[in-house]
This record gives structure tokens, sequence and C-alpha cells, in this order.
């Protein structure tokens, strides 16, 4: 049975049921009149003779519009209501069908208005939040990464090498001897707690705690990298010191005082100053703005230095791989004595150390500090609850003294 064939039979049962209704006010009328014709004597004796027929027709009326339809039970709304509905969905069936949006958007929620619909046409709630993702976690992606079941890991580094000489028949061997010093790495502590009504929480087109949790995930990650690329010891870093703000590791020192100063033999300088066994792994790193300004820049020949992507093969300045860091000093940031460009073998030269992964925690009492940290959430009174979210953390320099594997470029100190 086509739709359109569908909809006709049910104009016409609806006719029909209407008509039934039309009838069995009739009948209630007549018997109305017949009460009010008579004295109240009467009407006492016709209501005890009646009321059993009655109350008869109008239960065998119920049974077989139950069997019939089951619209009619006793779950379904007022005959009003159901009227209503049934000729809103009929206007919706024929505005589907013959793709009139107009008057989708114009149903309206009574039968006064024109055109009339019954019900309006509910709103849709899109199950994505709209945002814009910023790509972090440059730290975990580059460094080696370690999980660590304690809070703290030590790790060995050679600090003095082996000396070795030439030595002539019958002479003495000098001896030599190893230096080996530890770092040590100490997991902090990242977290946040977020608050959130019980209605957006109850809403179950929209994954609100996935993409919270998603959301964190991208915060933590980008503490992450502001904080082992450009940390300065403070607490606003977790006190950790970034590789921009190392003195362990080899330093490029520019002519000029501004990023834009930059030019090809400060890049290939780099390069220079980096050991060669940090030379297969080494990647240039640095923000996308001062990539633009980089892909400038043309070697003695005329060729510019920068090469763009291509098939499996990634972007290259000066032949090497460079890697986006959004959390690395941009443009705006330029200053003099400021270092802004990262090169060489990170997973040699680095250790990032983690304990397991994200906690969650959910809570619906209890007292939180708001955002504004001058006053407190009570979850209880104002309906609300809380998702707590740790992670800990760290990083250290894997190799400090020789043979450092990374090197930076710093813009020259101001002569003034």
């Amino acid at each position: 049975m086509d739709k359109e064939t569908k909809i006709k039979k049910d104009e016409e049962k609806d006719e029909g049921e209407e008509k039934e209704e039309k009838l069995e006010k009739e009948v209630e009328g007549v018997f109305k009149n017949l009460l009010d014709k008579h004295g109240d004597s009467v009407k006492e004796e016709l209501k005890e003779e009646l009321s059993e027929e009655v109350e008869k027709l109008i239960n065998e009326e119920v049974e077989r519009k139950e069997k019939n339809a089951g619209i009619y039970n006793e779950k379904v709304q007022k005959e009003e209501a159901r009227k209503a509905k049934n000729k809103s969905f009929k206007k919706f069936c024929k505005a589907i069908m013959g793709g009139d949006t107009a008057t989708l958007k114009d149903m309206s929620t009574d039968d006064e208005s024109s055109p009339y619909a019954g019900y309006a046409v509910d709103s849709e709630l899109s199950a994505e939040i709209r945002h814009l993702t910023t790509e972090y976690g440059v730290a975990r992606r580059e460094m080696t990464t370690l999980q660590l079941s304690k809070n703290s890991y030590k790790a060995n580094e050679l600090v003095t090498d082996v000396s070795t000489y030439w030595v002539s028949e019958g002479a003495t061997i000098n001896s030599s001897q190893i230096t080996l010093g530890q770092n040590t790495l100490e997991l902090k502590k990242l977290a946040t707690i977020v608050t959130m009504t019980s209605e957006l929480l109850q809403d179950q087109e929209v994954d609100l705690f996935g993409f919270v949790a998603d959301r964190v995930a991208q915060g933590f990650a980008q503490k992450e990298d502001e904080a082992f690329f450009n940390g300065d010891g403070t607490s606003t870093y977790g006190s950790f010191t970034g590789l921009l703000e190392s003195s362990n590791v080899n330093e490029v020192t520019m002519t000029g005082t501004s990023f834009s100063d930059v030019d090809a033999d400060d890049l290939i300088d780099m390069q220079d100053s980096t050991p060669q066994g940090a030379q297969a792994g080494a990647k240039y790193y640095l923000n996308r703005t001062i990539l633009s300004q980089i892909r400038k820049l043309k070697d003695d020949q005329g060729n510019y230095i920068y090469q763009r992507p291509g098939g499996d093969m990634p972007g290259t300045i000066w032949d090497k791989p460079y890697v986006l860091v959004e959390a690395m000093p941009s443009m705006s940031d330029s200053a003099a004595d400021t270092s802004f460009v990262l090169f060489g073998d990170l997973k040699k030269g680095t250790i990032l150390g983690y304990k397991g992964g994200i906690r969650a925690e959910r809570f619906n009492a209890g007292v939180v500090r708001n955002t504004s940290d001058d006053g407190d959430v009570n979850l209880i009174t104002s309906d609300r609850e809380a998702m707590r979210f740790i992670e800990r953390v760290g990083y250290i320099e894997a190799i400090t003294s020789l043979d450092v594997p990374i090197t930076k470029l710093t813009t020259a100190a101001s002569s003034a």
C-alpha cells in the first residue's frame, strides 16, 4: 500500500469515527431531554431503569472501539486532543510527501492559527558541540615516554666518558674512568573540576561527559607542551624548566633581535651545533607562524630552504623534517634574547614520564570552588554535578652534559 492510499484510508476512517461520535452525542441528548421533561420522582425512576442499559451500551461501544483501533484505549488523551493529533498527522504527512517545507515550518500548536497543525515541529538538537581543536600533545609524541609505577624516576647519563690512548711498546697504559650522573624525574599533578547542571547531563542526544573528557585531555596536553617547551621553572609551568629555557641544550644566537630577523644560515647553524649522533632522528620544532616566516628564506643559489610535503614525504627545512608546536613562541612573541626554535632528537634527549592515564570521577554532592576563585558552588543546592580529572606527569632532559642532542635558536640581546 502506497502512502497516498494509506492516508486516504486514514481520512475515511476518521470520517467514520466522527459520525459515530456524533451519533453518541445525539443518543445522550435524547436521554437528557427525556429526563428534563419529567418530574423529579419520574426522573429518579427513569435513572434507575435506564442507568444499567446506558452503562451497558457505553461499555459495548468502548469495547468495540478498542478492538478496532488501539488509539481508543484508556491511555490515549482526551477526544479533542486525539482529533487534533489526527488532523496534525494528516497535514504533516501531506507536507512531507509534497516536500512542503514552508508548511512544516509554519505548523502551529493550535487549530485556530493558519495554517494549523495541532502541534509544533520539534527543533532538532545537534549532538555535536561545535568547537575548534588545536593539536597539542607534541611532547608526548616526540619525547621518549615511560609509564611509571612510582612517583619519581632516576635516569643515568654519561658525565665523563672513557679516555683512550695510543701507547708505545712497553709503555705504561694510563687508566680511564667513567663518571655517571643521574637526572630525577618527579611527577607533578595536573587537575581540573568541571561542573554542569543536571539538565545538560541528562540530555541523551549529547555525549556531554565524553565531550568534556576530550576537552580536558586536550587541556592537559596543552599544559604539558607549554611546560616542557616553554617552562621557566615557576609554578605556572608545574615547576618544570622547558627546553627553550634550559641552560643545558646547545644554543645558536642570531645577529638580529627579532624573530623576523631569522635567516637560512641561522637554521643550518643549528644543525651544525647538534652532535652527529642525533642527526638521523633530528627535527625542527617551531610554531606555525614561525614556519610562515621561514618559508620565505632562500639559500645562496636562490632556492627555498623549505620544501612542502608531497606524497609520503614530510615537509622539510634544510632537508630535515619539522614539527609544528602551537605552544612554542609565535611571531607575536618576538623579543630580544628569546629562544623560539628547537632542532634535535627529542627521543634521545628527553623523557616524559606518567603514572597511569587520566583519572576521572563524578560527584553529585559537595562543594567546589568557582572559576573566579572567589566563592563556592554547592552541587546539591544548585542541582549540579561535578567531574574531577587528575593526571600525574613529568619530564626531564635525559642528556645534559656530553653531546646534548638538542639545539635552540635565540635572538640577540638588545643593544639598548
